[in-house]
């Protein structure tokens, strides 16, 4: 057998799918031979034994042997491009089945003496009485299966979408809770700068850490978070920034219009990009820097705006970087996630400044 032919028939018979089609041809049977009765074929005398029990085995076998020709053979050539081959074997095998049928039935009269001259019996004859009643019952099987195939289809279907539920939960889980090294990794490194320079503003710092922490750990649990609460968050980690960096070293501007108040966000959505601000945008080495924060809130849309100074003349910086590190990798896959097909992000990175710009679809 081939590969094809074995994978086919697997398909067909898998999962104890063959009790349901020993049970189809079980009651194909029972409905076939009362429709004989109905007709007085059985206990009849123009119709005298083994005839009505031939011409019933007769039709069960070439309706079996067609119904599974074509499953095997036939219907696997529908996927492939030379369709005209597909309908010209099933065409054939209806054919043969058909012919097949009717032969047997000939054959089955012939050898009784009483029916062998009847003209109602000769193949002719038979063909017009017998088409349309064998093609229609002759198709009852295929359409049976594919009532079955498709139900068992949805419920793969179902299974797999309920698997990769599980597994974007899972995926976007994970990618929140890296968000909390990365930011305590950054954040580290600031309070470890200041306390070299045995700064002041260490314990305040420290403080202020705590309290996002907190934040981070307790109140961002759920998939989405009130954009007032968010925004609280993203105001205190400026602030804290604001700390570090004197105010004639590095100029923030924040912007925010509209109503926060009647909206929600995924928690932890933004801090990616303004981590990115203060630590790829604030360096000593360039000078005068500024970031600018601008973030538009309508009914049915979040526009937020960030821009960071670069230098125009990096002195030994490579500013690959600015392509995105484990920051903007987490976010963007993020996005993906938690607003798919509902979200714009785009990243602009010109010579002198950085750009992020992105818009949320409520």
């Amino acid at each position: 057998m081939t590969p094809a032919f074995k994978q086919q028939f697997s398909q067909i018979f898998s999962n104890y799918k063959w009790i349901l089609h020993l049970l189809f041809w079980a009651l194909f049977y029972v409905l076939n031979y009362y429709r004989m009765a109905q007709g007085g074929v059985f206990n009849n005398p123009l119709f005298p034994d083994p005839f009505p029990q031939l011409a019933l085995t007769s039709f069960m076998a070439t309706v079996l042997f067609q119904s599974y020709t074509m499953l095997l053979w036939v219907f696997p050539l529908y996927q492939k491009k030379r369709k005209y081959i597909f309908w010209g074997l099933l065409f054939l095998v209806l054919l043969i089945g058909f012919m097949a049928y009717v032969l047997l039935i000939k054959f089955s009269a012939s050898n009784i003496p009483i029916m062998s001259s009847r003209p109602e019996f000769e193949i002719l004859a038979q063909m017009k009485r017998r088409a349309m009643m064998y093609f229609f019952f002759s198709n009852v099987f295929i359409a049976f299966y594919y009532f079955i195939d498709i139900y068992s289809h949805q419920k793969e279907i179902r299974r797999l979408e309920h698997y990769k539920t599980q597994k974007i939960a899972l995926e976007g889980s994970f990618l929140k809770s890296q968000i909390n090294p990365h930011f305590l990794f950054n954040t580290m490194n600031n309070i470890y700068a200041l306390s070299l320079k045995k700064s002041p503003q260490t314990p305040v710092i420290i403080e202020r850490l705590e309290s996002l922490l907190h934040y981070m750990l307790y109140e961002c649990k759920s998939d989405l978070v009130p954009l007032e609460n968010e925004f609280t968050f993203t105001n205190s980690y400026i602030a804290l920034e604001k700390l570090r960096h004197k105010e004639e070293q590095c100029k923030i501007s924040i912007d925010i219009k509209g109503d926060a108040a009647a909206h929600q966000i995924a928690p932890l959505l933004l801090i990616n990009f303004l981590e990115n601000a203060f630590k790829h945008g604030t360096k000593t080495s360039f000078g005068k820097s500024w970031i600018n924060m601008e973030i538009e809130i309508s009914k049915k849309e979040f526009h937020f705006n960030l821009r960071n100074s670069k230098p125009a003349k990096p002195v030994h910086q490579a500013f690959s970087e600015y392509r995105g590190g484990i920051g903007l990798k987490n976010v963007k896959r993020r996005l993906e996630i938690l607003y798919p097909r509902r979200h714009q992000l785009l990243i602009n990175n010109q010579p002198d400044h950085f750009e992020i710009d992105l818009i949320l679809n409520f």
